[in-house]
């Protein structure tokens, strides 16, 4: 298989920290907060949207899976605070290593955009709070198919808005499966691994591992 023509990049830890949001939740519940527990609630609401065909605003899913989860611990936690914790999602850093890694992309003659289960408006907002907005060539929100990653749809729809076969697109994701989502339907893969991303599903992981957007940037000799 040969190199990416267009490359997509996942948004939510692998291009920008969630450290607002742990320092929120931290608020909330203390000391190491329950951040794994809460994005796999998350990614467990956008599932059950994509099996009951109900799909909702990735926002929506977030905060009421913060609502449950503090609920599972004795908490009540009104709506409105809910979303108050979670209104860092809009102005997510990015990690020290993106603006160089894409940067030297970008100097190479990548295609890239941003593919991201977040809603347009909000991915739009991160991207250029992130600096990325001149860089990427489009930011594809899962918006525009009702269905949320790791769902075919999603993926088939960037190669096409982008005018790129699937089998030439690259997944950059911190996620095994938004990785293994890309790859199920003829896509390339990279694996990020960020601290505390590990590869537990029994597929096996792609051929290209990397600890940052950095070293992306080397592999794909840039």
């Amino acid at each position: 298989m040969g190199g990416p023509r267009l490359i997509a990049f996942d948004v939510n830890e692998t291009l920008l920290s969630l450290d607002p949001i742990r320092a929120n939740l931290e608020a909330m519940f203390g000391a190491d907060p329950p951040m794994g527990e809460w994005f796999a609630r998350l990614l467990h609401g956008s599932l059950i949207a994509n099996t009951l065909d109900v799909f909702r605003p990735f926002g929506d899913i977030a905060a009421e899976s913060l609502i449950n989860l503090a609920a599972r611990r004795g908490l009540l936690l009104r709506a409105e605070d809910a979303v108050e914790a979670l209104a860092p999602m809009s102005e997510l850093p990015p990690h020290p290593d993106v603006a160089e890694g894409i940067g030297r992309l970008a100097a190479a003659g990548f295609k890239m955009v941003a593919l991201t289960n977040g809603s347009t408006k909000v991915a739009n907002s991160q991207i250029e709070n992130a600096g990325l907005d001149t860089i990427l060539q489009g930011v594809i929100s899962v918006d525009e198919v009702g269905r949320f990653k790791p769902d075919p749809a999603p993926y088939r729809h960037a190669a096409n808005v982008m005018g790129a076969d699937i089998a030439d697109m690259m997944l950059v994701a911190a996620h095994d499966w938004d990785c293994a989502g890309a790859m199920a339907v003829g896509a390339q893969a990279v694996f990020v691994k960020r601290p505390g991303a590990i590869w537990g599903l029994p597929t096996p992981p792609p051929d290209k591992q990397v600890p940052d957007i950095t070293t992306l940037a080397t592999a794909l000799g840039a």
